[in-house]
């Protein structure tokens, strides 16, 4: 972590780092501690975006207007980190006209917003993946372009924003939308310490800090310098680091046998290699500084899920060593035939999926039919298999309840500003709309004052209320029997199956998907709301299955979690979907197993929670000649469908698979997203 971050200060072209990690691994910490080693630059004086006096092709408008006049005035300025808060609404980001000159002064005036501040700095997102969608895409836009465009509410400007993206986020939260992911140069994963001495040594620095924090700094302040002093000189150097054609001909090698899209990853990989050399005093970059670079660089854009990291860093050392050597023996013509033949045999040997970006899981996953023996308490092995994709329509009529999958109204200050309407009572004033309403009474009402001066009038029946728009997801919330039973096994390895499908083929309409397991004495989280497809394959590779049926546990695990869920985001659109055969044996509260389920399905209903039953006892509840009411034998001691009540009490819909399968299941959720109109 502390390697990439010093990376990116001694060239800002790599692109900024994403730091993925637990929770409570000094991530932030590490990132607000880099700006006491970044170096002071040059920059206009007086300029709010501190523009680069030595290049004036990326003045903004004002100091292009001031050089015409004569030299600007040079200052030094700190570089510093700029944070970028996750409830921040897009004019706090893109900047947005002076609302207290314009009433007072009756000018129009740009207010600056973070990415201005940003220009030539450090800018910095904690919790990257929780960033609303439109926010992400301002961003990417800046990042790309270097500028800002403001286009809104009567006023037009364009200015520079350059900066150093980092940002930080714990995966089980969610990953990052592929094109934000690229957008990072580099990419570091974060892991608790396990070593003891290691976990001693932060309780005492811990310790030490709130006892005497000028002591603490004191004593790492000859490091903290030696560092210093050493970015500086890699910074100076690195203008004269030179990459050599071998080496540039290994960087576009490795990166077709890493399966990356795109060129971003080889430029990134270049400059890294070149920075690292930069940082070790060398001149030309060697074998080890590509290593180095590709380990930062391709963490995030391989397509393949590295098992054993260790192992891959070893094998792809010897690669290299040996393609190196193959490279240095052959003309420069030769080498870059065989690249371009390399290119063509990988093309040719992906079918064309190549290009189709992050989510296509199918050209690599394959059917496995080992038989499992499930026994009591067992431990089972889940092997991955392909799965179905869910289609579903794109583009649906919006529906008014609220928290659908497509854009909804926002109550909130989060959002897009989309239009203007009145309202009794205004929170977020729509500026724009409400100069335009009072714009025609203006003439009369300064005639009326003592104050005729150009200032401009308002009152209250000219505000204008902000309608905003954002985008929020389905949770979609499995509760499943992983109690001792004939289809133990095949009911996990369906559920399985269904939780990736939706996971890879609704990542882009922003859906979450948990999983909660009952069996023994309680239920547990085994998955917790994520849309990380590599998340849930760990999370769902082993599952303990044996024990009793606790099913009350069970729907009131799940039912915690959703609202826990409703709690960080109000705008969450919930869907439980129990697969189980509906005999619960366990007493949460000692009362009888089936009434403590059936009140619990009632809360359910009463929470306004959707709803779905999958009964894993093979559709003989719903065949012709066995109607719910009347199936006695097969449900054990109850005289009916007890998967068919539960439906009833949860207000949602019983469905009997003949076949308990991931196709079945899947196609099951996706009729009940259709029916309830959130697809």
């Amino acid at each position: 972590m502390k390697r990439a971050l010093m990376l990116n200060a001694v060239d800002p072209g790599i692109g900024g780092v994403l730091i993925r990690g637990d929770r409570g691994t000094a991530k932030s910490s590490a990132v607000r501690a880099l700006a006491r080693l970044l170096p002071d630059y040059e920059a206009v004086e007086g300029c709010p975006y501190r523009c680069d006096p030595a290049t004036p092709s990326l003045y903004c408008d004002d100091c292009r207007r001031r050089a015409m006049s004569g030299p600007l005035q040079v200052t030094r300025v700190p570089m510093r980190i700029v944070e970028l808060p996750i409830n921040a609404s897009e004019d706090r980001l893109v900047g947005s006209i002076d609302i207290e000159a314009a009433v007072r002064a009756g000018t129009r005036r740009f207010q600056p917003g973070v990415l201005a501040e940003a220009n030539r700095n450090l800018l910095y997102v904690d919790e990257v993946n929780l960033l609303d969608d439109h926010l992400v895409d301002v961003l990417l836009d800046a990042a790309a372009m270097g500028v800002n465009v403001v286009e809104r509410e009567g006023i037009s400007i364009v200015h520079p924003s350059h900066f150093i993206l980092v940002g930080t986020m714990n995966p089980e939260e969610g990953e990052l939308r592929p094109q934000l992911l690229d957008r990072f140069g580099l990419c570091v994963d974060v892991v608790t310490p396990t070593d003891i001495d290691q976990r001693l040594r932060v309780i005492e620095l811990e310790r030490d800090f709130l006892e005497d924090p000028r002591a603490v700094h004191l004593v790492w302040a000859k490091r903290e310098a030696e560092l210093r002093t050493q970015l500086q000189a890699a910074t100076a150097r690195l203008g004269s680091v030179q990459l050599p054609d071998a080496i540039r001909t290994l960087i576009a090698r490795l990166c077709l046998d890493g399966l990356v899209a795109g060129h971003r990853a080889d430029l990134v990989v270049a400059a890294t290699a070149r920075a690292i050399c930069a940082l070790r005093g060398g001149a030309v970059v060697e074998l080890p500084d590509v290593i180095e670079a590709l380990e930062l660089a391709l963490a995030h854009r391989r397509r393949e899920p590295i098992a054993d990291k260790q192992a891959q860093v070893q094998e792809l050392a010897s690669r290299a060593a040996e393609q190196l050597a193959q490279i240095q023996a052959t003309t420069p013509n030769e080498t870059a035939q065989a690249v371009r033949g390399e290119a063509t045999q990988q093309e040719g040997t992906s079918g064309g999926e190549a290009n189709e970006g992050w989510t296509t899981a199918e050209s690599r996953e394959s059917t496995s039919t080992e038989a499992v023996d499930v026994d009591a308490d067992a431990v089972i092995q889940l092997p991955t298999f392909a799965v179905k994709k869910l289609d579903l329509p794109r583009e649906r009529q919006a529906r008014r309840a609220a928290g659908k999958r497509t854009t909804t109204k926002s109550e909130t200050k989060r959002g897009r500003y989309v239009r203007s309407s009145q309202a009794e009572r205004v929170t977020d004033v729509a500026f724009d709309a409400t100069v335009r309403a009072a714009a025609p009474y203006q003439l009369s009402r300064r005639l009326g004052t003592a104050d005729s001066t150009n200032q401009l009038q308002l009152e209250t029946h000219d505000l204008r209320q902000k309608v905003r728009e954002r985008k929020t997801g389905n949770l979609i919330v499995f509760v499943v029997d992983a109690s001792a039973s004939m289809d133990a096994e095949q009911r996990m390895l369906a559920t399985k199956g269904a939780i990736l499908s939706l996971l890879r083929h609704a990542y882009v309409r922003r859906d979450k998907v948990a999983l909660v397991a009952f069996s023994g004495r309680n239920a547990r989280v085994v998955l917790r709301p994520t849309s990380s497809v590599d998340l849930a394959e760990r999370r769902l590779e082993r599952l303990n299955i044996g024990g009793t049926t606790p099913l009350t546990h069970g729907l009131m695990t799940a039912l915690k979690l959703i609202k826990t869920e409703r709690l960080r985001d109000p705008r969450v659109y919930p869907l439980l979907v129990l697969i189980s055969d509906g005999r619960g044996n366990i007493s949460l509260f000692g009362e009888e197993p089936l009434l403590e389920a059936q009140r619990m399905a009632g809360q359910i209903k009463q929470d306004g929670i959707r709803a779905m039953v999958i009964d894993s006892t093979r559709d003989f509840g719903s065949q012709p000649g066995y109607p719910k009411s009347r199936v006695t034998s097969l449900y054990g001691a109850y005289a009916f469908n007890v998967c068919g009540d539960l439906a009833e009490r949860l207000g949602g819909r019983y469905y009997g698979l003949f076949d308990l399968s991931q196709r079945s299941i899947v196609d099951s959720v996706q009729r009940e997203m259709l029916r309830t109109g959130s697809a």
